[in-house]
């Protein structure tokens, strides 16, 4: 009746002291990963190199799910973007009586992407004023991201 009781008891203490405290800033910050987040790079040593692509995303809500949720599907629309994105730019300039006045309209169109294969490579999360703020960059092999690629172009 003991071992009973007490295998709970331990199984509990144990999954509680492998939490990890997220920490709570008074300024915004952003993990320098982020900030500079490569498109593409090379993990590996000497001839076992292997060539990778790499995508960021980020998300802030008052609920810690909801955060997660926003930062993987910010990345996976920067991969799908570069898998199968078409991008439609204009800008045009108008001069009328010396008076300049200008226009830019930018838009993106992502059809429904295949993506496989990818992990995680590196994540943060803080909260800040009752709020999370997470950042994932997620990591895909350069041959999958080309298979992927190919794809979509009906190669």
């Amino acid at each position: 009746m003991k071992k009973l009781i007490l295998i709970p008891i331990i199984a509990t203490l144990t999954a509680c002291g492998s939490m990890k405290d997220i920490p709570d800033r008074k300024t915004y910050a952003q993990p320098s990963w982020y900030q500079d987040c490569a498109q593409e790079g090379v993990k590996g040593w000497f001839w076992w190199k292997e060539d990778y692509v790499y995508a960021c995303g980020a998300g802030e809500s008052k609920y810690a799910q909801a955060a997660e949720e926003q930062m993987d599907a910010i990345a996976m629309n920067n991969f799908a973007k570069r898998i199968n994105g078409k991008v439609n730019s204009e800008t045009s300039i108008e001069i009328v009586n010396d008076k300049k006045s200008s226009r830019t309209f930018i838009s993106y169109k992502v059809s429904d992407t295949a993506i496989r294969r990818h992990v995680k490579s590196e994540k943060g999360h803080f909260t800040m004023g009752g709020r999370h703020y997470t950042y994932v960059k997620l990591e895909m092999k350069k041959t999958v991201f080309d298979q992927l690629v190919a794809e979509s172009k009906g190669e």
